[in-house]
């Protein structure tokens, strides 16, 4: 079964090829498609040289990138989505593809070893405390629901109702998996500091945004 790996990435020249280097390394069957979001740097230009697929997505926002992408993506392929920042480890993919082609649903790994730096004292309160607010709401221990890598078993993601436009991407891939009772894996994975010169885009504000859906969704399910 072949496994497609798509990169959400905006303005990511930085460190884009060094992901896609990441991917081939360690999963070189894999066919992989950058999902070029609104990007005003060369993040489109070094994937296309590089001979990867890119899908342009000119609106704006993470969501909006992965939602729109999605019909263009083989529904009959395992996906994995991972970060184009290159925190994300691609060795981390192996172990994910096994236990999709076992019987998992959806796979996320969380980031239990972070480099030094890697993540800001505050954004990893805050990712403790929407996770634990996730959990809670949805009836399911889950140690990371904002981590940027996922699996999803053929059809998965396709069937998945997503109407997110920036970073409540992840807190509603979480919500819809429990909708749809995909039988879930958490996996621990390593996290690396980002690139010198590459600037982190999820803000303290996005982090109240992603509190706020949750509680609204949950309310609006039990409603």
């Amino acid at each position: 079964m072949r496994t497609t790996v798509i990169l959400p990435a905006h303005n990511e020249e930085l460190s884009i090829a060094a992901t896609i280097a990441d991917v081939r390394k360690y999963s070189p069957d894999s066919w992989i498609v950058v999902i070029n979001n609104a990007s005003t740097d060369r993040t489109a230009d070094i994937s296309r040289e590089l001979g990867v697929e890119v899908i342009d997505i000119p609106d704006k926002g993470k969501g909006n990138a992965v939602r729109r992408a999605i019909p263009s993506l083989s529904p009959v392929d395992n996906i994995v989505m991972l970060d184009s920042d290159f925190t994300y480890p691609a060795e981390s993919i192996p172990s994910m593809i096994v236990r999709l082609n076992k019987g998992c649903e959806v796979v996320l790994g969380y980031r239990k070893w972070k480099a030094p730096n890697a993540m800001p004292q505050l954004n990893a309160v805050g990712n403790k405390g929407l996770s634990l607010l996730a959990g809670c709401l949805y009836g399911y221990p889950v140690a990371d629901v904002c981590t940027g890598l996922w699996g999803f078993r053929p059809g998965v993601l396709h069937r998945m109702s997503l109407k997110s436009t920036h970073f409540t991407l992840e807190a509603e891939l979480f919500e819809n998996a429990r909708k749809l009772h995909c039988k879930m894996l958490q996996f621990p994975i390593s996290y690396r500091a980002r690139p010198d010169g590459s600037i982190p885009k999820l803000k303290v504000s996005d982090g109240v945004k992603i509190a706020l859906f949750l509680v609204k969704n949950r309310t609006r399910r039990l409603k």
